[in-house]
């Protein structure tokens, strides 16, 4: 059977669209539609705000079965219910139900069975903050650590390589969590999702590949993915 989704990204995102089609089994048809985001930080989330809604209305053309909302920062701003709201817009708009990358990454961790976690983004310091009050207000979560790049460029992102995201998790490891997260759906990173949980021996968690999962959650699809990391290769329910 043929699975048809939308994904909502980024305007400046150039890895999503390639890791959804390399990691996704090909009966899963992703298409996406791209959000005015001229930088990661409150001026690139009002934009993205005041975009959204059209951008749903013409990916609903293609009547997905769901669409996955893939900014993760966006649902660290607003007001405490504002990714509620985003949600309520596009379901509204769309007719199908809507998941955002936060939500998807703050389930993947209960998935998982566990709970303390640390969190690792090339996002500015402000936003790092807000996500560190997200995860813990919205999921219940327990974060022993947090750092970032401090990056609001989404070119320099796009560009960055994986050392850094390397270093900084060694570092997260010795705080021993049960689960690191790192987000940023540009960030190039899913390529080396398995050799860092082997290295680390601890399950991480990024943005496309929450993404993905939640794909194949939507439709209630049962295929395990190998060589993304542990939540896809068991592909654990969301609900």
């Amino acid at each position: 059977m043929i699975h048809r989704l939308g994904m909502l990204i980024p305007s400046a995102n150039i890895a999503t669209e390639i890791d959804m089609n390399r990691v996704l089994p090909k009966n899963y048809q992703v298409h996406f539609a791209r959000v005015k985001v001229g930088s990661v930080d409150e001026k690139g989330w009002r934009e993205h705000d005041a975009d959204v809604d059209y951008q749903t209305e013409l990916l609903s053309g293609i009547e997905p079965k769901a669409i996955v909302v893939l900014q993760t920062a966006a649902s660290f701003y607003g007001e405490l219910d504002y990714e509620k709201s985003l949600i309520q817009r596009i379901e509204r708009i769309s007719g199908v139900p809507a998941y955002t990358t936060a939500y998807a990454l703050g389930r993947a961790v209960k998935a998982l069975n566990a709970k303390k976690v640390t969190l690792l983004s090339p996002y500015n310091h402000d936003l790092l903050i807000r996500g560190k009050a997200y995860f813990e207000r919205n999921h219940g979560l327990d974060i022993v650590g947090a750092d970032s790049f401090n990056m609001t460029d989404p070119d320099a992102i796009n560009k960055l390589t994986p050392d850094p995201a390397r270093k900084a998790l060694a570092a997260h490891a010795k705080l021993k969590p049960d689960v690191m997260i790192l987000a940023g759906g540009a960030y190039r990173i899913m390529d080396h999702m398995a050799e860092w949980e082997a290295e680390f021996g601890i399950p991480i968690l990024t943005t496309n590949q929450a993404a993905a999962w939640a794909c194949v959650q939507a439709v209630q699809g049962q295929e395990k993915i190998n060589g993304y990391g542990t939540l896809l290769a068991h592909m654990p329910s969301m609900f």
